[in-house]
């Protein structure tokens, strides 16, 4: 049997970008040994140039303009019946059969699987936020609420097995798209810059070292790196170092880094408008590399968005050892609402709270409960096992109509 792994992704979009490339490490150290069994597709030339750093041989796929026309007439019902009645066949499909796949997974959640008619698959889903937060711009603009629904009813159904991070995201599956418990299988979140070698994290370009130098040393930094999208409420921040500002606390320092989807602009004049900037530093999109310093040098995290269950910078948090203030409403976890320290996203007041009555002791147990959580639940080992099972079952399944 021939399994391979479709990589997309782009670092001006990060969070993903990045567990995927750490998905990919981690597989690739278990199937090396094995390079007739699997394979590595990758879209574009810059994930093969990625991949080839990391030690990873890779085969490129690229879509030809006939099918980026289909893409995007795929939306269209009217088309989309048209292209079913005619047995119509993505150029990935027949790329996939030309290479004997049996089964491929999508280690994020790729369009292409919308085409994967007689290829069977497994697919990764990061979030189902556009159903429950739906007020949000970048759920609405561009019908992007229409265009996910259309896209998870058909790749749910017909994938082999689904991936999320949580057993919130499972429940939300079963429970909102009517999906078989069996068929989703939990893996969470492996954060990229835990597991970067040396040399990677080496590679600081000259103006992130003078940044870094120029944060105050007399003060608890405190890091918010999420891109700037509405929904990552950062405005949270800026009302609580309003208060901050107002009871003439200044043992804080903030420091937000994301690429801008929207609200950069405007979290950048709110902070100006406060007269905020000795208290928090804006970055737009940042290295990899920089990323892991900043987690180094800081006092704690704080992760105020308003989607969920989990975010990258929680298990980033972990494995650095530092405390994350976490929204108290999106997590139903006892294991993890003891590693978090909750704050209510409404009411900025209450990180103010926290903030000041932290007790040293009940921050390092939080602490440790979040290194040990990190080391059970994100490992290569964890990983692998959740692939080869999936691997395994569909071995068994295949021998019903093929040697």
């Amino acid at each position: 049997m021939k399994t391979a792994f479709l990589i997309e992704g782009s670092p001006k979009n990060p969070g993903g970008y990045n567990q995927v490339i750490n998905s990919v490490k981690f597989l690739n150290l278990n199937t090396k040994h094995n390079k007739n069994d699997f394979e590595f597709i990758v879209n574009n030339k810059s994930l093969v140039k990625k991949l080839q750093e990391n030690g990873i041989n890779s085969i490129f796929y690229k879509k030809n303009l006939l099918d980026k026309v289909f893409d995007y007439l795929f939306d269209l019902d009217l088309f989309y019946n048209f292209f079913i009645k005619i047995n119509f066949q993505h150029s990935f499909v027949k790329f996939l059969k030309k290479r004997n796949i049996d089964l491929v997974f999508f280690l994020s959640p790729s369009k292409l699987a919308f085409f994967c008619n007689d290829i069977n698959f497994v697919i990764n889903i990061w979030d189902l936020d556009h159903k429950k937060n739906s007020i949000f711009p970048e759920h609405k603009r561009d019908y992007t609420y229409e265009k996910r629904e259309i896209f998870l009813n058909n790749v749910l159904f017909k994938s082999f097995k689904v991936i999320v991070a949580h057993d919130e995201n499972k429940k939300d599956l079963v429970n909102l798209y009517n999906c078989e418990e069996k068929q989703i299988v939990v893996q969470d979140f492996i954060p990229y810059i835990t597991n970067m070698n040396e040399d990677e994290a080496s590679r600081l370009h000259q103006d992130e070292t003078l940044l870094l130098e120029d944060l105050p040393k007399n003060k608890k930094i405190i890091i918010y790196p999420a891109t700037f999208w509405a929904h990552k409420n950062h405005k949270y921040i800026v009302d609580a170092a309003c208060l901050l500002k107002e009871n003439n606390i200044d043992d804080f320092y903030f420091v937000l880094c994301g690429s801008n989807k929207g609200t950069f602009k405007y979290i950048k004049e709110l902070i100006s408008k406060n007269n905020l900037d000795h208290i928090i530093k804006i970055f737009t999109l940042i290295s990899d590399s920089m990323l892991k310093k900043l987690y180094e040098k800081c006092y704690a995290v704080v992760m105020p968005t308003d989607t969920g269950p989990t975010n990258l910078p929680l298990y980033e948090s972990m494995y650095f050892k530092k405390p994350i203030f976490y929204s108290d409403k999106i997590l139903n976890d006892k294991k993890l609402n003891d590693i978090i320290v909750p704050i209510d996203t409404s009411d900025p007041s209450s990180f103010f709270v926290r903030l000041n009555d932290l007790e040293s002791e009940k921050i390092l147990e939080k602490i440790k409960l979040g290194y040990d959580y990190y080391n059970k639940n994100c490992s290569q080992e964890k990983l692998w096992k959740t692939y080869i099972n999936i691997i395994n079952e569909f071995k068994k399944e295949i021998t019903k109509w093929k040697d």
